[in-house]
């Protein structure tokens, strides 16, 4: 179970556990990754995402913004920006963002898009809209194959240092 993952108590006033992934919300989810690609180079077991949009090639599939690819202050500065513009977070709110949208809110949010299967999410849960920078402070557990990797991928990516 994810909450046993996380080592946290996840507040039912404040998540909703679903099998149903929709674009627009934020979700916090138990991943197992499936590609062999992946395997190598490393993944998140447990990404907290927003998901953008549905795969337009499998409908088993679905694409989001892993928000644990980027530094705590570009998580905060990508939520800011989704307040001032869209006013989002004061409450339970669907936020559907187009490509374009997404890059007014943060010029550098291809950094986080992965594409996700449905398949390989064992459990999942809705963050209700308001409550997402409250879990903004769970970190990702990736599965990596070396060190530096870690540093190379995900801490010092292009972009994911400043705005």
């Amino acid at each position: 179970m994810l909450t046993d993952q996380l080592h946290v108590d996840i507040d039912r006033n404040e998540c909703i556990r679903t099998n149903f992934v929709q674009n627009g919300y934020f979700y916090i989810l138990y991943y197992e990754a499936s590609t062999s690609k992946s395997r190598k180079t490393g993944f998140d077991n447990n990404p907290l995402i927003y998901c953008a949009a549905p795969d337009e090639v499998s409908f088993n599939s679905f694409w989001g913004i892993n928000l644990h690819y980027f530094t705590k202050d570009v998580q905060l500065y990508i939520i800011e920006q989704m307040q001032k513009q869209y006013n989002a977070f004061s409450e339970d709110t669907r936020i559907i963002l187009d490509g374009k949208q997404l890059n007014n809110v943060y010029s550098n949010m291809a950094i986080g898009l992965r594409c996700y299967s449905r398949k390989n999410v064992f459990d999942c849960y809705r963050i209700k809209t308001q409550y997402v920078p409250k879990y903004l402070d769970l970190a990702g557990k990736f599965k990596i194959t070396t060190a530096a990797t870690v540093i190379t991928d995900f801490n010092i990516a292009p972009g994911n240092k400043g705005f």
